[in-house]
């Protein structure tokens, strides 16, 4: 599931108020969109700041292109400013030893802490327990460009767990069809 930090010129109330017209609901701790298997949840911070820029938490699964015009849709109209983007990778047969081990084996990743921490093109890829944390944050005073910075992060999520796709499965599920 991907996670944006991201800063915006809006209360959550005034923003609750507008994201009705767009089918969003009041969830418990934000505002969410469901459609299918795929959720777009956004979170407002507990502890606003007190400038005029009110802090926001978005989660969304499922395509990244989706992912992109929700946040364009509900945040990106009002020129939220993003800060951060993570994904939490999770694969039920991978253990820490095991991640640990896959990464040390790949050159292209760079140990910064034994424990679990390494690097790749900027993104940093933590070890919590048994999950992997792809994270980008950006620079003091500047901002990430969201595509590019999620773009990234995909890409690598990919390389360390590619989806399994079946060509002749899927034509074979196309003649049934």
């Amino acid at each position: 599931m991907f996670k944006i930090t991201c800063f915006a010129p809006v209360e959550p109330k005034q923003l609750a108020k507008a994201l009705k017209g767009i089918h969003f609901k009041v969830v418990k701790n934000g505002f969410e969109w469901k459609m299918d298997e795929s959720t777009f949840r956004i979170e407002p911070f507990q502890n606003q700041p007190r400038d005029s820029m009110k802090g926001y938490r978005v989660y969304f699964d499922g395509d990244i292109h989706g992912g992109f015009y929700l946040f364009d849709l509900s945040l990106g109209v009002l020129s939220a400013e993003v800060t951060g983007v993570e994904y939490i990778l999770d694969h039920p047969e991978m253990k820490h030893s095991d991640w640990i081990k896959l990464l040390r084996n790949r050159p292209s990743y760079q140990m910064v802490d034994s424990r679990g921490m390494f690097v790749k093109q900027g993104i940093g890829v933590v070890l919590v327990n048994d999950t992997v944390i792809l994270q980008l944050r950006s620079r003091k005073n500047k901002k990430l460009i969201m595509v590019d910075a999620t773009k990234k992060i995909d890409f690598i999520r990919e390389e360390l767990m590619p989806v399994e796709f079946d060509l002749f499965s899927f034509a074979a599920q196309e003649e049934i069809a």
